[in-house]
C-alpha cells in the first residue's frame, strides 16, 4: 500500500476497485435469467462483462499514463468527432431501442455504442480548455464560446436522451461555475436551459408523461410505470438483509434491464438495505476523494477536468440510484462501474485513470 500511496490516492483507488468487484458479482447474478432466456447460457452477459472490464482496465492504465496537456491539445478535435457521431444517430446508422434512438451501429459489424457516452467526457476536456481561457482573458471574450459548447453538447443529446443531456449539463455547468461564472452569465444559461426543457420536454406529451410517471409509480403499471413499479417491488422484497446472492431471478424475474439500468434494484433485492447502503457509501467515498483531488490541483485546467469527471460520474450514479428507488424519473442511465459493461464502462474506467493520475500529481506536491 505504501507504493500505491506514492503514486495515487489509495482510498480513491480502493473505492473504484470495490465498485468494480460489486459490478462483476452483480452482473453475474442479475443477467443469469436473461442469458438463459436469450442465449441458453446464463453466464453469457457475465463473460462479456469480464471482457469489457479487462478493456476498461487497459483504458484506465492509458488514462493514467496520458499527460493532460496532450488531451488539452486534442480537446476540440475529440469534441467535434463525438458531435459528428451524435449527428450520425439521425442517419441510417442510428438504432432505435424502446422508442429512443440512442445507439449507433457501425456498418458491417455487430458493434453498437452510445455516442453520448463519448460526448459526455470529450466535452469536459473542451470546456475545461475554454474556461481556462475565459479566466485568463476575461469574461467578455470567453463566455459565448463556453455557452455555445454547453448548449450544443446538451442540445444534440436531449432530443433522444434527456438523462444524458442532464449529466452533460450539470458537469459542464459545475466547471464553468468554479471558473468564475458571473450572475448574469448564470441567468443567461438558466434561461436558455428553461427554454430548452420547455421545447423538448414540456411540449412533448410522451416525454412529459415519462418525466412525471415517477410521482405515482403504480397508476400505469402496464405502460409508463412498468419499470419503476417492478424496481420498487424488487427492492421491497429485499427488505433489510435481502433474499440472498443469486436469488433475485428465483424470487422475482420481471425486472427489465436488471443487469443494466436497474442493477441497483437487484442489489437491494439480493442484499437488502444493508447492501444498498454499502454501495452508496462506496460512491460517497469516490466522490469525496475525487473532490479532494480537485482541491489539490494547482493548475486550473487540471482542476476543471477533475471537477468534470467527479461530477459526471457522481451525478450519473445518483441519478441511476434515484431512479431505482422512485426519487427521479425513469431514464436510461447506467450505474457507473457496476452496470453491465460496454463503451460506458470502458470510458468510465478511462476517466478514472485520468482522475487517479491527478490524485498522484496532487499528492506529489
Amino acid at each position: 500500500m505504501s507504493q500505491i500511496k506514492k503514486y495515487v490516492d489509495p482510498v480513491l483507488l480502493a473505492s473504484i476497485i470495490m465498485l468494480l468487484i460489486v459490478g462483476v458479482f452483480m452482473v453475474a447474478s442479475s443477467s443469469w435469467g436473461e442469458g438463459l432466456k436469450e442465449f441458453g447460457d446464463g453466464s453469457y452477459y457475465f463473460k462479456r462483462h469480464v471482457v469489457f472490464l479487462v478493456i476498461g482496465i487497459i483504458a484506465c492504465i492509458a488514462g493514467y499514463g496520458t499527460p493532460l496537456k496532450i488531451l488539452r491539445k486534442l480537446a476540440m478535435p475529440l469534441w467535434v468527432f463525438s458531435m459528428i457521431l451524435c449527428l450520425a444517430l439521425f442517419t441510417g446508422m442510428g438504432v432505435t431501442v424502446n422508442g429512443a434512438t440512442r445507439w449507433l451501429a457501425i456498418p458491417k459489424t455487430n458493434f453498437q455504442f452510445m455516442p453520448s457516452d463519448l460526448l459526455k467526457y470529450t466535452s469536459i476536456f473542451f470546456v475545461a480548455h475554454l474556461c481556462t481561457i475565459h479566466r485568463k482573458r476575461g469574461r467578455r471574450q470567453g463566455f459565448l464560446p463556453i455557452l455555445f459548447v454547453i448548449g450544443v453538447s446538451a442540445g444534440i443529446v436531449v432530443i433522444e436522451d434527456f438523462s444524458s443531456a442532464s449529466v452533460i449539463t450539470i458537469s459542464l455547468m459545475s466547471m464553468f461555475f468554479i471558473s468564475g461564472m458571473s450572475f448574469s452569465e448564470l441567468i443567461a444559461i438558466l434561461s436558455l436551459g428553461a427554454m430548452g426543457i420547455y421545447g423538448f420536454v414540456l411540449r412533448v406529451p410522451y416525454r412529459m408523461k415519462r418525466l412525471t410517471s415517477f410521482l405515482d409509480p403504480f397508476d400505469d403499471i402496464g405502460n409508463t410505470d412498468w419499470q419503476l413499479a417492478n424496481s420498487l417491488y424488487s427492492i421491497g422484497i429485499g427488505s433489510i438483509t435481502g433474499v440472498g446472492y443469486f436469488n433475485a431471478h428465483r424470487t422475482f424475474n420481471r425486472l427489465p434491464e436488471a443487469y443494466n439500468d436497474f442493477i441497483f434494484a437487484v442489489i437491494g433485492q439480493e442484499f437488502g438495505l444493508i447492501g444498498s447502503v454499502v454501495v452508496i457509501l462506496l460512491f460517497a467515498i469516490f466522490i469525496a476523494r475525487g473532490f479532494q483531488t480537485v482541491r489539490m490541483q494547482r493548475k486550473f485546467y487540471e482542476k476543471l477536468v477533475a471537477t468534470g469527471i467527479v461530477v459526471s460520474i457522481g451525478f450519473q450514479a445518483f441519478f441511476n440510484m434515484g431512479v431505482a428507488v422512485g426519487l427521479l424519473p425513469v431514464t436510461g442511465l447506467t450505474l457507473p462501474f457496476i452496470s453491465y459493461g460496454g463503451t460506458a464502462l470502458i470510458l468510465v474506467m478511462g476517466m478514472s485513470g485520468i482522475l487517479l493520475r491527478l490524485s498522484a500529481k496532487g499528492a506529489s506536491r
